[in-house]
């Protein structure tokens, strides 16, 4: 019996010691540092030709771990984000803005234009006077850009109404809530867009909720736009986002500019400046959800447009109203070049200020 006990207790006192030696060799072993592959994969991406219009913006092909919680949209601010996630994130962005711009270089056809009986189908139109944000005064006064109330039509396009949608027939839908804020002044050569407050049907539908055929803000505003100008809908020259809220287009502008994961705003006022798709920054902002769009609009319209490439400027400004959400607020300003003005500087990257666009 003594020997039986003896035994056993030899036996666990081994499995003890071995544990702890397991244990201490776990702790005291270096760890290895976690790799990630940044190699972009662009060029064979755009190898694949242009992007299927059912696809829209197709998502980069990552490695799986690459991938992390927030390599989608993006709904943190820089100050809740790694530096090395902010710098994964600009390298997506920057391969995306190379698919863009092949998509803009070989157009995108569209099966379907927008039609006036699309947007009788659960939109309805409401006319405003338009008045701009304060902070954007003196850079349609550089850019001579008229806000003469003939030449300007204030429009909320608002996803109010039941629709149907062609896959189920006469079933009609609950609206989304979606509108588009936006003045459009038809003047020739400085032909603009101005992008007020824009939230998608799908941005704004609830979970799981149908939404309807029509919502993109490129095709929404396209056929408002070339209602209003009419013959002249191929002079638009500027499309001036105002007031940008969205995290990931804010995060991108303060990482261009060196505001990383700082508790103050991107300083850069009014002429700021200016990259061309050359950069890996106009690529990188061309890849935003205020870059898209617009990307999108001149590829499906080039019949109209002509071979265009954006330049963008982008600047900031203390908040010119109590009810703005962020202390400083952050504008792009995108001009249509000719393709004959751009290509020599495709290749280049590119920092200016703004008044090169004057």
């Amino acid at each position: 019996m003594y020997s039986l006990i003896t035994s056993i207790l030899r036996g666990g006192l081994t499995a003890l010691l071995a544990l702890l030696i397991a244990i201490f060799l776990f702790i005291s072993a270096p760890s290895k540092p976690y790799q990630r592959d940044h190699t972009v994969q662009s060029s064979r991406l755009l190898n694949q030709g242009t992007v299927h219009e059912s696809a829209r913006l197709p998502p980069v092909s990552l490695r799986v771990d690459e991938i992390s919680h927030n390599s989608s949209a993006g709904n943190l601010g820089s100050s809740l984000m790694r530096r090395t996630e902010i710098d994964d994130e600009f390298t997506r962005l920057v391969c995306k803005g190379d698919i863009l711009i092949n998509m803009i270089t070989n157009g995108q056809s569209k099966t379907h234009l927008p039609t006036q009986r699309d947007l009788d189908n659960g939109w309805s139109f409401n006319n405003y006077e338009f008045n701009p944000n304060r902070n954007i005064l003196p850079a349609l006064n550089d850019l001579g850009i008229p806000r003469d109330e003939h030449q300007v039509s204030y429009q909320e396009i608002h996803q109010d109404e039941q629709f149907t949608i062609s896959r189920t027939g006469n079933q009609r839908y609950d609206p989304t809530g979606g509108r588009y804020n936006n003045a459009y002044i038809s003047s020739g050569v400085k032909s603009t867009i101005v992008a007020m407050s824009n939230h998608s049907p799908r941005f704004e539908a609830r979970a799981g909720q149908v939404i309807p055929d029509l919502w993109r803000w490129s095709d929404v505003v396209w056929f408002a736009w070339a209602k209003i100008a009419g013959d002249k809908a191929g002079q638009l020259r500027f499309v001036i986002q105002e007031n940008i809220t969205t995290e990931q287009t804010r995060r991108m502008m303060e990482y261009i500019e060196g505001v990383h994961n700082s508790p103050d705003y991107l300083r850069l006022p009014w002429p700021g400046h200016l990259y061309d798709l050359g950069s890996k920054e106009g690529k990188a902002l061309l890849a935003t959800p205020h870059g898209v769009g617009l990307a999108w609009m001149i590829a499906e319209h080039n019949n109209v447009l002509g071979r265009k490439y954006p330049v963008v400027c982008i600047f900031s400004e203390n908040k010119a109203s109590p009810f703005s959400r962020y202390a400083v607020e952050y504008f792009m300003i995108w001009e249509l070049r000719d393709a004959t003005e751009t290509e020599d500087d495709m290749d280049t990257d590119v920092v200016k200020t703004c008044r090169d666009m004057i």
